[in-house]
């Protein structure tokens, strides 16, 4: 039974409020905090058979071993520009700001062949947009994403259901490395 969710966030004021749309779904949930690799490492590891990890706008390369010990899998949300798909711009390779965002909800899986995306919405920046008020458009609509997902999240399914992904619908195990 799902009884942790792990939050991994960019800045610790994320934390609160993500818990407690979480929390509206499932009143039983236990939360645990991290903004850095170094935190999930301190996690108990028989925390993590009954958990799942949630890492939201977070850019924390998450330890393959963690990923394994997690019984309920991990999903990270995200958002990319459409033109550098999976990847964020480096700041001096366009003249122009990107107009057009995807904010993705993925599994987090060692096996690359095995993500799925689990949710998927599109940001359309209007002309003339300054970075800023950007940058809050296509965050609201990240946390807009997290909202509509809260009640998959918080419930007790092992997996989320994938909108583009893998055809195979198991979750890899240490055996299918041989």
């Amino acid at each position: 039974m799902l009884k942790t969710i792990i939050l991994l966030t960019d800045t610790v004021q994320q934390q609160q409020p993500l818990a407690n749309l979480l929390r509206e779904h499932n009143r039983e949930l236990a939360f645990c905090s991290a903004l850095r690799a170094e935190d999930l490492g301190a996690i108990e590891p028989e925390v993590l058979t009954e958990a799942r990890l949630v890492s939201f706008a977070a850019n924390v390369a998450v330890p393959e071993k963690f990923l394994l010990g997690l019984g309920y899998g991990a999903y990270k949300f995200y958002a990319a520009a459409t033109q550098y798909p999976g990847l964020p711009p480096a700041p001096d390779e366009s003249d122009e700001d990107p107009r057009c965002y995807s904010v993705i909800a993925q599994s987090m899986m060692i096996w690359p062949d095995f993500k799925k995306v689990v949710g998927l919405e599109t940001v359309t920046i209007p002309d003339g947009t300054v970075a800023a008020e950007r940058e809050r458009l296509v965050f609201s609509r990240l946390a807009h994403l997290f909202w509509r997902m809260s009640d998959m999240i918080a419930g007790g399914a092992v997996e989320l259901p994938g909108i583009i992904g893998s055809n195979d619908g198991r979750r890899p195990a240490l055996s299918m490395l041989n």
